[in-house]
């Protein structure tokens, strides 16, 4: 090959590689993106998950409805928790429960005050809101828990409001039936956090094991 064929060889592999660099370096740049986000979003969903679980055991606690299956879902998750201590002490604590039989269980409960107010806080996922438009750059079924995650988180916080409502209703001058009927309804907002719980958590599950 003479020395203008080359040339022409080097203007062509110039312009072709002057096509393909800009998809190739979009492309680098999304994976190192989604790697990063990736690692802060499991890192926060974790702790949500934690969160959760501590806040259904408060909850059953409260209503002395602690069960075998409760116990067993809400130790593994406190358990796994690397940055409070305090969860290891209360997973500790579910794992001396968990020694009894189901019918020692149900005595423990017994034995426990009745039910009244809980002081609930408001649960966030402040990374995962900041990032919703960055979703694109993860799998369809990533996105859609994610914002299923999202619109659980919403609903559990509205019911929160709603608990707190009633609770302080409760220090109002009412009649002894209306008294009666706010303490009623914000026992049942907790029964109705509860179980709201439960699914974010199933949810939580699936997006956490696509970390693997």
């Amino acid at each position: 090959m003479d020395a203008f064929g080359k040339t022409i060889i080097a203007i062509l592999l110039g312009w072709l590689l002057g096509l393909l660099s800009p998809p190739i370096v979009e492309l680098i740049q999304r994976r190192y993106r989604r790697s990063v986000l990736r690692r802060s979003l499991f890192i926060e969903l974790e702790g949500l998950r934690v969160s959760l679980a501590a806040l259904i055991y408060l909850i059953a606690s409260n209503d002395r409805a602690v069960n075998r299956e409760l116990l067993e879902l809400t130790e593994v998750i406190l358990r796994s928790d690397k940055a409070f201590p305090e969860s290891r002490t209360s997973a500790d604590e579910i794992s001396r429960l968990l020694r009894f039989t189901d019918e020692q269980i149900a005595n423990v409960m017994v034995a426990k005050k009745p039910a009244g107010a809980l002081s609930l806080k408001k649960i966030s996922v402040p990374f995962l809101t900041s990032q919703l438009s960055s979703l694109y750059l993860f799998s369809p079924e990533f996105q859609r828990l994610a914002l299923k995650i999202c619109s659980r988180v919403a609903i559990i916080n509205e019911e929160i409001e709603v608990a707190a409502f009633n609770y302080r209703k409760t220090f109002d001058r009412l009649p002894q039936q209306d008294h009666a009927t706010v303490v009623t309804n914000f026992l049942q907002s907790y029964q109705n956090i509860q179980g709201l719980c439960r699914p974010l958590i199933d949810d939580l599950n699936l997006v956490l094991s696509m970390k693997k």
